[in-house]
């Protein structure tokens, strides 16, 4: 009677280490799944913003382009607090003669636009032909990802896909509708309307062509 205990014991022991390692798999395998299904729920949605709210955006473009040149971001405390302000609202972000400058900002159009939460941040990349960047105003969007996953729109004043970083993408590969980049991160990015583009980047991507 003692050995048989022993067998079965082993037994059940090695079928719950199986049961155990199949249900890490289907974690895995569905994880991986659910993110590529968000993702193109993320796109779906971030373009539906886009459409229903484009005349705001433009009119949030003209406001951005007239203000100061050493700003590089407007962002709101209720989407995005730092520990560094001690205000409620918009505020810009930038560096001006040497220092980091951080600070309020009254703006209607652009408030209006951070209202409903889904924007969480405008970069604003200037021209600069010794870091080889173009002029990009990047819109990102607060999305359902796992990973670590950027995703938004972007107006290029030239109507030409840029770069996360703002770069001059000098050669585009063409996927659908689009343009992307593999490598160590994914990149892709398609106009959505004049000057307008969607854009995804995920940051140390196993995805191949």
């Amino acid at each position: 009677m003692t050995p048989r205990v022993i067998i079965n014991e082993s037994t059940r022991s090695e079928e719950n280490m199986f049961y155990k390692i199949c249900f890490v798999f289907i974690v895995i395998i569905s994880a991986f799944l659910l993110s590529g299904c968000t993702g193109r729920n993320n796109r779906e949605r971030i373009t539906q913003y886009f459409n229903d709210n484009e005349e705001l955006l433009n009119r949030a473009i003209d406001e951005i382009l007239n203000l100061d040149a050493y700003v590089r971001s407007i962002a709101h405390t209720r989407s995005l607090r730092r520990d560094d302000i001690d205000f409620e609202g918009l505020y810009i972000r930038g560096t001006a003669d040497g220092w980091n400058v951080i600070q309020p900002l009254e703006n209607q159009i652009l408030n209006e636009l951070f209202e409903n939460g889904r924007i969480r941040s405008i970069s604003i990349r200037r021209e600069d032909l010794f870091l080889g960047t173009t002029y990009q105003i990047q819109f990102a969007f607060r999305v359902r990802s796992f990973g670590d996953r950027y995703e938004g729109i972007y107006f290029s004043i030239n109507d030409e896909p840029i770069s996360f970083t703002g770069h001059i993408w000098e050669n585009p590969q063409p996927k659908g509708e689009g343009w992307v980049s593999y490598g160590r991160h994914f990149y892709f990015t398609e106009r959505i309307a004049p000057n307008w583009f969607y854009y995804e980047m995920l940051f140390n991507s196993s995805r191949t062509p």
